[in-house]
């Protein structure tokens, strides 16, 4: 994104509405400036989606550049409840606020990450999480949390990772934010987080692996060619995906899991679903099944993983240590 302003221009009125203060950033150095544009951008984002009854949760990524100006990365918001606002006929569950800004990035390889500070409005999930960690591995080193109280999410375990700065903030305003949607849309928040129970899995508890083979085969038929993961309830295909991780720098929000995940719609518990990956190499590994995917499965819970491969060992003990079943054809 190319807005750009010079690092000193922020304006009182936007501190005046979030109760924040560039000194509550002090633990960013240099990047202060950075921290707070980016968790204003993020809670005006957020408080515009509450006025159209949207998830009031945003993140944004700015960046301070070499010559000393701010430069905005991304900025994006929960996709869970769709734009127009009608109650889950659509929404891309998957973007949430952190992986909704990351995946708008075109290319996560051309953006200097250790000049980025990353703002989001609630403590990040374990998706999100993953998310923020997988960043750090390419050089992120600061992040910003307007407030946890809400949702204690996954901001510790952040700050743990080496040479990471996490600043937890505790804005009054976030907060009031989440409390005025979680009393209107009580639902829609258990969903956003996985706590909506499944209703029926009795047609996962009869899989064997004759059933799973055969299942495998059928879903093989059906998606597209080129597509590798595939959501599907009730053996009907919801959503399926192919993998855009080499188009964008290797953005694991682009993951065809990811995708699939997304692109299946809010009205869909994943938690009834079967997440099934069909993979051309001769095992599934962590990298081609993606990091931030693990951290999607551990918040979504599908019912059942489904693989056209044996999984390595290293992916199929991070998916069954969440208490995820897997099994492959």
């Amino acid at each position: 994104m190319a807005l750009k302003r010079p690092a000193s221009a922020l304006a009182s009125s936007r501190t005046q509405k979030y109760g924040l203060h560039i000194r509550d950033l002090h633990e960013l150095g240099d990047f202060a400036q950075a921290g707070f544009e980016a968790v204003v951008l993020a809670l005006d984002r957020a408080s515009n989606s509450l006025e159209d009854d949207r998830v009031p949760i945003s993140g944004a990524a700015v960046e301070l550049t070499k010559t000393g100006r701010l430069r905005t990365v991304a900025i994006g918001h929960n996709g869970r409840i769709p734009p127009s606002g009608s109650r889950c006929s659509s929404g891309y569950p998957t973007d949430h606020g952190e992986t909704a800004a990351i995946r708008q990035v075109k290319d996560v390889s051309k953006v200097d990450w250790g000049r980025v500070v990353f703002a989001t409005t609630l403590s990040p999930c374990v998706m999100c999480g993953a998310t923020l960690e997988w960043l750090w591995g390419l050089g992120l080193r600061r992040v910003v949390v307007a407030e946890s109280a809400s949702f204690s999410g996954t901001a510790d375990s952040l700050a743990q990772l080496s040479g990471m700065t996490v600043v937890c903030l505790s804005s009054p305003q976030a907060q009031s934010m989440m409390k005025t949607f979680a009393g209107r849309f009580p639902w829609d928040w258990a969903a956003d987080i996985g706590e909506i129970p499944p209703r029926d899995l009795a047609f996962i508890s009869s899989f064997d692996e004759k059933s799973v083979t055969d299942f495998a085969t059928r879903m093989s038929a059906q998606i597209a060619a080129g597509h590798q993961a595939a959501v599907v309830r009730s053996d009907v295909v919801m959503a399926s995906a192919a993998d855009e991780r080499s188009q964008s720098g290797g953005n694991e929000t682009r993951s065809a899991v990811m995708l699939a995940m997304g692109r299946a719609g809010s009205e869909v518990n994943l938690r009834e679903c079967i997440l099934f990956i069909r993979s051309s190499s001769s095992t599934l590994s962590l990298r081609e099944f993606g990091v931030v995917s693990v951290g999607a499965c551990k918040l979504f819970r599908p019912a059942l993983i489904v693989a056209t491969v044996s999984m390595e060992l290293e992916l199929k003990s991070k998916l069954e240590e969440a208490g995820l079943r897997v099994a492959s054809a």
